[in-house]
């Protein structure tokens, strides 16, 4: 391969680095949020439930207000609970709201969903530096 084609796959792989250290941000936070560590958490009164379907499967999202606010905002969760129920939830950094769930299994996932991106970003991150060290480790075939 030449240095250039070592350049253009130093270039991709941390590109791809990037991408997938976006993907552990984002994984991270979540999961800090639905365990209740960060985000503002706040109790909501669902008023209505119903069955969403989509091209993943299917999932109950309820709305409902916000207790204790005087707004009429209203608010849309995942959760699979009935009309008149009362749910922790915590707003996201991207302005949704997940309900908050502190058992064994959601700190398991919230600790284990950002592991496999970021062994993702590991190895690109690895593949980068190594295709920028053999594209500046050939030398150029001489002229004479």
């Amino acid at each position: 391969m030449t240095t250039k084609g070592w350049g253009i796959a130093a270039v991709a792989w941390s590109v791809l680095a990037v991408l997938f250290l976006g993907v552990t941000v984002s994984a991270g936070a979540l999961g800090l949020v639905r365990l209740g560590l960060a985000g503002n958490e706040v109790r909501v009164r669902l008023s209505q439930c119903r069955l969403e379907s989509s091209r993943s499967g299917s999932h109950v999202e309820c709305s409902g207000r916000l207790v204790g606010d005087v707004s009429m905002n209203t608010v849309t969760v995942r959760y699979d609970g009935k009309q008149g129920d009362v749910v922790p939830a915590a707003r996201t950094p991207w302005g949704t709201f997940e309900v908050v769930d502190k058992s064994f299994t959601s700190w398991g996932t919230a600790v284990l969903y950002p592991l496999l991106p970021l062994v993702a970003t590991a190895v690109t991150s690895y593949l980068a530096l190594r295709s920028g060290r053999r594209g500046k480790r050939q030398t150029a075939p001489s002229a004479s």
